[in-house]
């Protein structure tokens, strides 16, 4: 039996080093340059070690679901990094370090307690994919028009009362999340230049039919959800 289990757990050693896919820091660091992805979540962390910088080569950083307050600096050197999970954390703000990861095309920051988010955003132009729901959020950078890649964003059960005019700029959009902003009544008119839109989902919020019919006119590929 021990050597069945001996066996077993250098099986799977050898599988994470061939993959490049961890789910513990110090079996990742083990093999630094070869480390491209790393599961975190769900390890009821305090703190991102710092040690988190050696792994060069990363691609994939999943820390969601843990009790972390502040993210290390040594993260936002990882130049390669392509998709970052912080979501379901008890950050408070998202460091203008985010500015570094130029790679980062996936970003997901949900149920956290952010209020806003840095204009620093602005600089990952590679992004297509932003899920910020169950924040605190009630405006966005007017920089976040340089992330002219955007596909997809949710601002789910957020604070907006108002849709912000930066969404309208970002005409690569196919899919909007509003919903459970329950104050949210209103949208500025160049939402008609977002012609590639699918879906704008604004269920549980004060936009009203009327406005919706408006929606659809403006918008006539969308489906407008209420």
């Amino acid at each position: 039996m021990r050597l069945f289990i001996t066996l077993f757990f250098c099986i799977n050693l050898l599988s994470g080093f061939a993959s490049g896919s961890y789910t513990s820091l110090a079996e990742a660091l083990k093999n630094p340059q070869g480390a491209k992805s790393l599961t975190l979540s769900g390890k009821g962390l305090t703190v991102l070690s710092e040690d988190i910088g050696k792994l060069v080569n990363l691609e994939r950083l999943d820390v969601s679901t843990n009790n972390l307050t502040a993210l290390p600096k040594a993260l936002f050197t990882l130049k390669k990094l392509m998709y970052l999970n912080v979501t379901a954390n008890k950050l408070t703000a998202i460091p203008a370090g985010i500015a570094n990861l130029k790679n980062l095309q996936e970003l997901e920051i949900g149920f956290n307690k952010l209020s806003t988010l840095p204009k620093e955003i602005g600089m990952l132009i590679k992004l297509n994919r932003l899920v910020a729901a169950k924040n605190n959020i009630k405006t966005l950078p007017v920089e976040m028009k340089q992330l002219t890649e955007l596909q997809i964003i949710d601002f789910s059960y957020n604070q907006f009362s108002v849709m912000p005019d930066v969404i309208a700029t970002l005409t690569k959009l196919k899919s909007i999340d509003l919903s459970f902003n329950k104050l949210l009544a209103a949208y500025p008119a160049d939402i008609k230049n977002l012609q590639d839109l699918k879906i704008l989902n604004l269920k549980a919020t004060k936009i009203n039919a009327k406005q919706a019919d408006e929606l659809t006119w403006l918008i006539p590929d969308c489906q407008v959800m209420l």
